[in-house]
């Protein structure tokens, strides 16, 4: 077990929207719309799920967009401990300085493909597939105790 204290809050994370954009300017086609760069030219676009007919008229021939939320789990860490936790069968140095607020790294914890974005000092998301979500919060509940992790109850239908 981790020695600091973390709670972690898990649900779906239906509100994400792929973006593939092949030519054009995200921030004009895109606006205020909180986003997340996760390849060069693709981005997932957080809270954009009632957004989805307008973004297609703007990005219209600059791109393709997809909701993708469907299949995606958001977990939020919070606490003095999140760093510990995500460096417990883990393969990224999450303890590393210069992964600070606004930082997205991509790696694996426990066999299972993560997307890992900073959100705070003592907060961090994690997104991954729904699939995964039970191995997951199994994994995260042996090493931050079982009382630490919030599981939505739409995930446990």
């Amino acid at each position: 077990m981790i020695d600091e204290a973390v709670q972690i809050a898990v649900a779906p994370a239906g509100d994400v929207v792929l973006l593939d954009l092949w030519s054009g300017d995200v921030d004009a086609l895109c606006g205020d719309i909180p986003r997340l760069q996760v390849e060069p030219r693709r981005w997932w676009l957080l809270g954009a799920e009632d957004r989805i007919e307008t973004l297609a008229q703007q990005i219209a021939n600059h791109g393709a967009l997809a909701p993708i939320g469907g299949g995606l789990v958001r977990a939020t860490l919070s606490g003095a401990g999140w760093r510990s936790l995500l460096m417990n069968a883990g393969l990224f140095d999450a303890e590393d300085p210069a992964f600070t607020n606004g930082s997205l790294a991509s790696s694996m914890i426990h066999h299972i493909a993560v997307r890992l974005v900073v959100t705070g000092d003592q907060s961090c998301d994690v997104y991954f597939a729904a699939s995964y979500a039970p191995a997951l919060i199994d994994h995260w509940s042996r090493a931050a105790g079982p009382h630490a992790v919030a599981v939505n109850e739409a995930l446990a239908r």
